[in-house]
């Protein structure tokens, strides 16, 4: 093989590993299926009402994402102030992930780093790996492996709290705002009324649990939650994502 030749071959493979190099701050997920949502029966006799049902998680599929880039932590109060200085909410300290913040301020946050918040699919799919685990670390409900207490925590703090994929904080901290629209899954035979384009998903599991009477269902990665894009709950904040 000629000079020529060889350097038409490894160009392509040296540029494109360039355009791929992960972001510090963010972690490489690569695109492909992995399992999606419950299996029937796996959550309904633990929970309370309609709202907290796990039927619109079903039925479990495979689901297929493009590879992306998602934040490796929640976005952080001190992180957020540079976006809006004079943000007059309550005061975290450096480290601690962002709450109390609207859907829409967390999409703009998003394009202003030139971002954007990752779907609903994306960020199940960085929680739970290919494996269709329950909890970042496995099956089993270990309630220490994660903040599900009173008050936040610094991000990154609990280290058993990682995905497959070392993405921090998705069983506990805050719950987190994502892209997507509160639907119906392909194929499901469960009609919520509240489905449509006026509320939006809210991912994982999230502090003060234990003031609505504390189920390991809130904490299991394909549980979804919703709210009007308005709201401003203190225990939901938001990281960012990114096309690859």
């Amino acid at each position: 093989m000629n000079r020529l030749a060889v350097f038409l071959l490894i160009v392509p493979l040296v540029l494109g590993a360039a355009c791929r190099e992960e972001p510090s701050d963010m972690v490489f997920i690569p695109g492909g299926e992995f399992l999606l949502g419950a299996h029937a029966g796996e959550t309904e006799p633990q929970f309370l009402s309609e709202r907290t049902t796990g039927r619109n998680a079903q039925p479990q599929q495979k689901y297929k994402v493009e590879p992306f880039y998602i934040d490796r932590y929640e976005v952080t109060y001190d992180q957020f102030l540079r976006f809006k200085p004079q943000a007059k909410y309550e005061r975290g300290m450096p480290g601690e992930p962002v709450r109390g913040v609207s859907w829409y301020e967390a999409d703009a946050y998003c394009l202003w780093m030139n971002k954007r918040l990752p779907t609903e699919f994306e960020w199940e799919k960085s929680a739970r790996g290919t494996d269709g685990r329950i909890f970042t670390w496995g099956n089993e409900f270990v309630r220490e492996n994660a903040n599900l207490g009173k008050s936040v925590q610094r991000v990154g703090g609990f280290e058993n709290d990682k995905s497959p994929y070392a993405v921090y904080d998705l069983n506990g901290n805050v719950a987190e705002w994502t892209a997507s629209s509160y639907l119906a899954y392909p194929n499901a035979a469960f009609e919520d009324p509240n489905f449509g384009d006026k509320l939006k998903v809210i991912r994982g599991g999230t502090i003060q649990r234990s003031e609505h009477g504390f189920m390991k269902e809130f904490a299991m990665l394909f549980y979804r939650n919703f709210a009007p894009p308005t709201i401003r709950a203190l225990d939901t904040g938001f990281r960012c994502a990114k096309s690859a």
